[in-house]
């Protein structure tokens, strides 16, 4: 039996629309956003159709919109499920009992990984997508939000002495630059080297805006703890 929810009383996922091939899939909304990620790079999102996206995705068109009532639904899912996640891990690590510099090693490593597993480029989503889209515009303040958190640790860091004196903004401008350009060379099938490209870049990161006497060592071993 189903609940409400749609999943079985047991918890395991419930069995979506039927599908255009004989291929299961234990996620049909994962792959319609993988599917709709290949043909938004390939022919942009006003040039993909909901039509080739269920082609894609190996469903039919009507039972896309079971998941999806519309093209503009499957970017905006696109976009909440790598921003809302970053959102919720600066709200948990701005609680956590740490040092900025060892919160800030955190967050950038987690936000690196999160965006690389993506099967899409979230930061090519928000530039290509209408901004004139209610919802497209919310996420873009809700992305203006990340950069005030990471100047607001850069600020605090350096009034503890843990951080060089630098423009906060500029520098987090950077920080989330590099952390978003990451998915651009990742290896996404390989999660081990994700991992460790995120690991490498967040270290870098920081250890560039360390003040003197200060170490990144310190600074995981802090994080590790966590």
């Amino acid at each position: 039996m189903k609940g409400s929810s749609g999943k079985s009383e047991t918890g395991s996922r419930a069995v979506g629309r039927p599908r255009a091939n004989a291929a299961p899939s234990a996620d049909p909304r994962a792959d319609i956003i993988a599917a709709a990620a290949r043909l938004f790079r390939a022919k942009g999102i006003a040039g993909a159709s909901v039509r080739e996206i269920a082609a894609e995705a190996g469903l039919k068109k009507a039972s896309l919109y079971y998941y999806f009532p519309s093209k503009e639904e499957i970017v905006h899912a696109m976009v909440e499920d790598v921003l809302a996640p970053a959102l919720a891990t600066q709200r948990r690590l701005g609680k956590a009992a740490l040092s900025e510099a060892a919160r800030l090693y955190l967050y950038l490593r987690s936000d690196i990984e999160l965006l690389c597993a993506a099967p899409y480029d979230c930061t090519w989503l928000l530039s290509h997508g209408s901004l004139s889209d209610a919802r497209m515009g919310a996420y873009w303040k809700q992305r203006q939000k990340l950069l005030a958190w990471l100047a607001a640790r850069l600020k605090q860091g350096h009034a503890k002495g843990e951080f060089v004196a630098c423009d906060a903004a500029t520098v987090a401008q950077a920080m989330l630059a590099a952390t978003e350009y990451s998915v651009t060379w990742a290896e996404r099938e390989d999660r081990a080297r994700m991992a460790q490209t995120a690991e490498q870049v967040a270290t870098l990161l920081v250890r560039g805006v360390l003040a003197d006497g200060r170490d990144m060592d310190s600074v995981k071993v802090e994080a590790a703890k966590r």
